[in-house]
């Protein structure tokens, strides 16, 4: 038998260990590397459903239901459940869509995109318009490819003894430069859906401002860090957003009334929860009172609602901010559209 000295027998043992510690700090180096990127993964997927909870092109994007009608074989023209879509003359000259399949093509793909836009506006209000949205594609329109526009059709007359307004439809006109943001599209189409509220404008301009940045990511116009330090008023002392009667280009307090008007939409959204709005205009829709007034809503009557919704009286906050406004009723309310009633005999 040979005589093994005491370092080979320590040797293939020490070696042995340092493999066996290898092995075992390899295995955690695994383990831990699995781990983080296992978190890294869940990190990643929380982020995309974010992303995606946020982002139009996949909130607004969930294939919808509603059924698109055979296109005529000149596919100058579309329709949906919802819209209908028209090729403007000074659009169809363009080189692009100088052939029907063309044209065809973009007419599925637009009303498909609008749909589902619509599904997603009616699940962040709560409300669908009855009436038809009429979309209309130009190259300019008044002479600009840089501004789009909604505006609301609707008849007005005596109905079982009162005045009411009532929403036949909505035209949006869009330059194709424009519609191919779907910030744009967003901010537009929430006017088709807000429009038959005969809001103000401030409020009008301000949530679809809101819906166009947070949820599209198309904003233009930053949210202001403070109501009170940004408040512009005019000779009254009035905030400046009260008498907003709409976009003006040369108005130098355009772009803060933009600004100023989403800020606070975004408090109250902030504040109340993002259903909040969604309350708010189911309200409206319970008393159906915007269709007996007489023009827009003054901003006293909005906050009606708004104090309903929060279940507190805003008015303060809204006298705060220089706004005009008094608390009111619905008796209040009621005692006004009778007496402009009567004012139009």
């Amino acid at each position: 038998m040979k005589h093994r000295c005491k370092l080979c027998l320590i040797v293939p043992i020490f070696n042995s260990v340092i493999r066996t510690r290898a092995v075992f700090a390899l295995l955690v180096l695994l383990f831990v590397a699995n781990g983080c990127a296992a978190l890294e993964e869940a990190q990643r997927r929380r982020e995309k459903r974010i992303l995606e909870e946020r982002d139009a092109t996949s909130l607004m994007l969930r294939p919808s239901k509603a059924k698109i009608l055979p296109i005529r074989p000149d596919a100058l023209f579309g329709e949906s459940d919802h819209y209908t879509l028209t090729f403007a003359d000074d659009l169809r000259a363009l080189e692009e869509f100088d052939e029907a399949a063309e044209r065809k093509e973009f007419i599925e793909s637009a009303l498909g995109y609008m749909e589902s836009l619509y599904d997603a506006m009616d699940r962040l209000f709560g409300f669908k318009p009855e009436h038809k949205i009429h979309v209309t594609l130009h190259h300019l329109y008044r002479g600009t490819n840089l501004a789009a526009f909604t505006r609301t059709d609707y008849r007005s007359g005596i109905q079982d003894g009162r005045y009411v307004k009532v929403v036949n439809g909505i035209q949006m006109d869009f330059p194709l430069q424009m519609y191919e943001k779907h910030g744009v599209r967003v901010h537009e189409l929430t006017h088709a859906f807000t429009n038959i509220y005969f809001l103000p404008v401030w409020f009008s301009e301000g949530i679809a401002v809101l819906i166009q940045t947070e949820y599209a990511k198309g904003g233009t116009h930053p949210k202001f860090d403070s109501l009170e330090r940004y408040l512009e008023v005019d000779l009254d002392g009035v905030n400046q957003l009260e008498d907003w009667g709409g976009h003006t280009e040369n108005n130098p307090l355009t772009h803060w009334r933009y600004r100023y008007a989403y800020t606070l939409v975004a408090e109250l959204w902030e504040r109340y929860g993002t259903d909040f709005y969604i309350r708010v205009f189911r309200l409206m829709e319970a008393d159906g009172l915007h269709q007996k007034l007489v023009g827009t809503m003054k901003t006293s009557f909005l906050v009606y609602y708004f104090s309903e919704a929060a279940g507190e009286d805003l008015v303060p906050f809204f006298r705060k901010l220089h706004f005009k406004v008094r608390k009111l009723t619905k008796e209040d309310i009621l005692n006004q559209i009778e007496a402009n009633r009567v004012g139009r005999r």
